[in-house]
């Protein structure tokens, strides 16, 4: 693919890892900005800025024209301090220095499924409002909001469930460090998207003009599978019973179709 932004201005994806990378290898006629806390692997198109912007000052930044910025926070730790961190601190942090010091045109912030319940039910849509099970889901929703509420550019809100690559899926690497326990699943089902779509679909809506007309929050979520059905498919060399224990429970489900509409996944 070879995707060719319209502005050729460049790309500012704060939280630089993978799925920055990805994004950067599907447009290499892109020019982008990548920000870390930790060092990452150089590419030919990436300007690269090892910073902790949780800790350190970020008013160094260049003050250049941005066509799209892309916000790709996670947690410092597990538990609820860590997302508080890592989400709530650092937007407030980042949205008042977008909003006074760079001139952008659009706004990705990546953030996840957590933010709905199993009250939620299943076929979850758009329409639905989130109901989250945690305080790690709430903490996320809140980032949802809080960025929606005071960034000066719309963001588009790409709500993922559990990304994956089909080279590093964590049922491979459980078998290949399988200790002869057998780990019990919570859910009868999982739900997925692939990183590699995450990443198209970022980089579809920064190199379409018309994509600034798609709006609010988006679902990204392959139809739900079973677990033995996922492990053929990653493991199909092995027999599913040897290493997990299936579970009768039905967890929740999405409807990814809004997404589908959207013509981001082309």
């Amino acid at each position: 693919m070879n995707f060719r932004n319209i502005y050729m201005k460049k790309v500012l994806i704060i939280g630089y890892g993978d799925i920055g990378k990805r994004l950067a290898l599907m447009c290499p006629q892109q020019e982008f900005i990548g920000v870390s806390r930790s060092i990452s692997q150089q590419q030919d198109n990436v300007e690269f800025i090892q910073l902790d912007w949780i800790k350190d000052s970020i008013h160094n930044f260049s003050k250049e024209q941005i066509s799209t910025v892309v916000l790709i926070f996670k947690p410092t730790s597990s538990d609820v301090s860590g997302y508080q961190t890592g989400f709530l601190e650092a937007s407030h942090k980042i949205i008042d220095f977008l909003n006074h010091n760079i001139i952008f045109e659009k706004l990705i912030i990546v953030s996840s499924t957590r933010v709905y319940g199993l009250s939620n039910g299943r076929n979850i849509t758009e329409l639905v409002m989130p109901i989250p099970d945690d305080e790690q889901g709430k903490i996320i929703l809140d980032f949802e909001n809080f960025v929606f509420r005071e960034s000066k550019v719309e963001p588009l809100i790409l709500r993922p469930s559990g990304l994956y690559s089909e080279n590093k899926h964590w049922m491979k690497s459980y078998i290949e460090a399988f200790n002869g326990k057998k780990y019990s699943l919570p859910f009868s089902e999982a739900n997925m998207f692939s990183r590699d779509n995450l990443a198209l679909v970022m980089a579809n809506y920064i190199s379409n003009y018309e994509s600034t007309k798609i709006s609010g929050p988006l679902i990204c979520s392959e139809k739900a599978l079973s677990y033995s059905e996922i492990f053929s498919r990653i493991c199909p060399e092995y027999s599913f019973e040897d290493f997990f224990i299936s579970s009768d429970v039905i967890g929740k489900s999405f409807d990814s179709q809004k997404l589908l509409d959207s013509g981001l996944m082309r």
